[in-house]
C-alpha cells in the first residue's frame, strides 16, 4: 500500500478491514487468549466479535474507529454496521501506519486537522 500510496503522491489513505475483536468482557484477558489460543481467529466464537476496522491516515494524524458487524433483518447472510465514530490517534505503529509519502519539504505529520 505504501508503494501505491506513493505512486499516485496520495494525500490520504483509508484502509477498511473486516477483523475479530474481543467482547468488553474479554479484552483484559487479551493477552492470555493470545497465549492460549495463537489468535482471535483460534479462541472459542463466543467471545470473539466481528468487526470493520476503519483506518483514515492523512498529514494531520490517524483517525480510527471499529464498528461490530451485524446480521441485517431476518436474513443470515446479509450483515450491517452501524454509524463509525472515530478516534484521533498521535501514536500508531503497524503494518497498515506510516502509509504516506513524506512531500519534498515535509518534516512529518502536520497540526491537527480539526
Amino acid at each position: 500500500m505504501k508503494m501505491l500510496a506513493e505512486q499516485l503522491d496520495a494525500d490520504f489513505v483509508f484502509v477498511l478491514m473486516e477483523a475479530y475483536s474481543l467482547r468488553a468482557d474479554k479484552v483484559a484477558r487479551y493477552e492470555e487468549i493470545l497465549d492460549e489460543y495463537g489468535s482471535l481467529a483460534d479462541c472459542p466464537a463466543s467471545w470473539r466479535i466481528d468487526v470493520v476496522s476503519l483506518a483514515l491516515e492523512t498529514r494531520h494524524g490517524v483517525w480510527v474507529a471499529q464498528v461490530p458487524i451485524r446480521p441485517k433483518g431476518i436474513s443470515k447472510k446479509k450483515r450491517t454496521i452501524g454509524a463509525p465514530e472515530f478516534r484521533h490517534y498521535t501514536e500508531v505503529q503497524g503494518r497498515f501506519t506510516d502509509l504516506l509519502p513524506v512531500k519534498e519539504g515535509e518534516g512529518g505529520a502536520g497540526g491537527v486537522l480539526h
